[in-house]
């Protein structure tokens, strides 16, 4: 007996451990804007966005994407645009030009 709850003791520690990666993988995920499924990507590919939610945005400078469907995204439903900067698309405010969210590291299909 004390040595088949020994063994438990032991596979219980080996799925204490396989579970401990699973938080810190979750803060590397990105969702997937078609599909919802989170998608990991690795520390060498992630890149920072030069711009944060708040920051003013200049729209002067970039062009705005006019064909959101070839890029799966979501249709525009409010006083907002869609600009790409590196490999971040952004929300941006049509009045003030201030971001209002970022889709990160973003793949065309």
């Amino acid at each position: 007996m004390r040595r088949a709850l020994a063994g438990l003791g032991a596979v219980y520690l080996v799925f204490a451990g396989l579970a401990a990666p699973g938080p810190a993988a979750a803060q590397n995920c990105r969702i997937h804007v078609a599909t919802g499924k989170c998608i990991y990507i690795p520390g060498s590919q992630r890149r920072e966005p030069d711009f944060s939610v708040g920051d003013t945005f200049p729209v002067y400078q970039q062009s705005m994407l006019m064909n959101i469907d070839r890029y799966g995204l979501p249709p525009v439903d409010g006083n907002w645009r869609y600009y790409r900067f590196g490999p971040h698309i952004y929300r941006v405010g049509a009045d003030d030009h201030r971001v209002l969210g970022i889709i990160y590291n973003f793949r065309r299909r």
